[in-house]
């Protein structure tokens, strides 16, 4: 690593060292630090907050203990909490306090500023997505209804049934894989079209959003055309919508073959939407037995064609694909957490630090190109880092992070492309693998309740 003034010849020195030995949770480690910084979630709380004071316990502590959680450095909560020892100022029970009775839209408020602050270092590694719909800002909503928790409040003792703790809708980016927005909701019964008129509050001229059928509804479809935007979006069956001309073939993609039909999509009080409903007859059918797809989009057909739209349509995937980066790579639902909005704090946080690595993988499409690392680096190893994140708090001392945390971010771009240059490929590669065999019938032992491997491999090499 280059020398920073800043730094003491001490941590520079360990710095040099941990650059070396470990880039990639190296990278990690900056994007956390510039995202995390302690004053600027002090600022987002006293902003946002309305019942909740921030006085004796800063809230950046308890969302310090929450990305120590969520990134798995620490296996829980009152671990977290047990590695503050007296740097904690107030009692265990008050932490709870403070984290159970988090207010949702200061959740919400932290998720949008980690994608503000994570997208402008993308930005400037130069480390951007080509465009799935040119010309649109493509933002694909999807909703998360956290796992069931464990019954530890005094008001789940008695449930037989999983306690569901609540409902997230968020919105991802695929052109910088960021989550931009996210919609926490308290209720875990809730659907997600009843959060209609705050998922319109992100829509601005421009957008085109995606979704599934969950999101077919006139009030969605009509105020996304109010709003200057346009969508795809899969149709639902209860769609109130009329032919405006004869269903047309346009051609194949790789999964099949598109038609188009010219529609009007009827609301309240006679309001008529012009509308396309574009198909895509499958080669092979989903896992839920579907043949064809329904998509309905407003966007205009001198704008994309309707096997571009069914192409585009192949990109909602990838909000389900971080969904499971982060069940896989975070531990952004924690099952100890029974009241929501703790529940749903620890969620939003595990999509902070998500945005996080994706400014790794941003800065690693600058120095080897998009597809480079689409088809040959392995999201898994490079997030897999995160074991090693806290892995210099023993040598340096929270003072020493500062030269990073207000570093610009033009400087901060350049630091992390060095980084990342000096990451060998071979030690982040996907691993590629032969058709799956399929299983054998067991039925081999079937009387006896278990048997030794070794005389089977001693028979077998016998």
């Amino acid at each position: 690593m280059r020398s920073i003034p800043t730094l003491t010849p001490f941590v520079q020195q360990v710095l040099d060292r941990y650059e070396a030995r470990a880039p990639i949770a190296f990278a990690v480690r900056l994007s956390l630090e510039h995202t995390f910084a302690a004053p600027e979630i002090d600022a987002i709380f006293e902003v946002t907050r309305q019942a909740q004071y921030d006085k004796t316990l800063h809230f950046s502590s308890v969302v310090d203990v929450m990305v120590a959680v969520v990134t798995r450095v620490v296996p829980s909560v009152n671990a977290g909490i047990l590695a503050l020892g007296e740097a904690l100022p107030v009692t265990r029970t008050a932490f709870y306090n403070k984290l159970n009775a988090t207010e949702t839209p200061i959740a919400a408020t932290l998720v949008a500023h980690s994608a503000r602050k994570a997208r402008a270092l993308i930005e400037a590694t130069g480390g951007k997505r080509t465009p799935v719909l040119p010309g649109y800002r493509l933002k694909i909503v999807d909703g998360a209804h956290l796992a069931h928790t464990e019954r530890r409040s005094s008001v789940l003792w008695g449930c037989a049934a999983g306690p569901l703790p609540g409902l997230c809708l968020s919105i991802l980016e695929p052109d910088v894989m960021l989550v931009t927005a996210a919609i926490p909701c308290e209720d875990g019964h809730a659907q997600e079209r009843s959060l209609t008129a705050d998922l319109l509050a992100h829509v601005e001229a421009g957008d085109c959003l995606m979704g599934d059928r969950n999101f077919c509804t006139t009030p969605i479809l009509f105020g996304i055309a109010a709003r200057h935007a346009v969508s795809v979006i899969r149709e639902h069956a209860h769609l109130p919508w009329s032919p405006a001309g004869a269903r047309i073939a346009q051609g194949r993609i790789p999964k099949g073959e598109v038609f188009e039909q010219a529609i009007v999509v009827e609301g309240a009080d006679g309001a008529k939407l012009p509308a396309r409903r574009i198909t895509l007859v499958l080669d092979t059918p989903t896992r839920d037995g579907d043949t064809e797809l329904h998509l309905i989009t407003t966007i205009p057909a001198e704008r994309a064609s309707a096997t571009a739209v069914a192409r585009a349509y192949a990109a909602r995937w990838r909000i389900e694909t971080a969904f499971g980066h982060m069940a896989s790579w975070l531990e952004s639902e924690i099952d100890t957490l029974g009241y929501p909005r703790a529940a749903l704090l620890g969620f939003c946080v595990g999509v902070m630090a998500y945005n996080t690595l994706s400014v790794v993988q941003g800065a690693l499409r600058a120095v080897h190109g998009e597809t480079v690392v689409q088809e040959q680096v392995s999201g898994y190893h490079v997030h897999q880092a995160r074991a090693d994140v806290g892995g210099l708090d023993t040598l340096m001392e929270d003072k020493d992070w500062e030269p990073f945390r207000r570093m610009p971010v033009a400087e901060l771009a350049a630091l992390l492309v060095e980084i990342v240059r000096h990451i060998p490929l071979a030690t982040i590669k996907k691993a590629k693998r032969g058709p799956k065999k399929p299983v054998p019938k067991r039925t081999r032992f079937k009387n006896t309740p278990h048997v030794s491997t070794k005389k089977l491999l001693d028979r077998g090499n016998s």
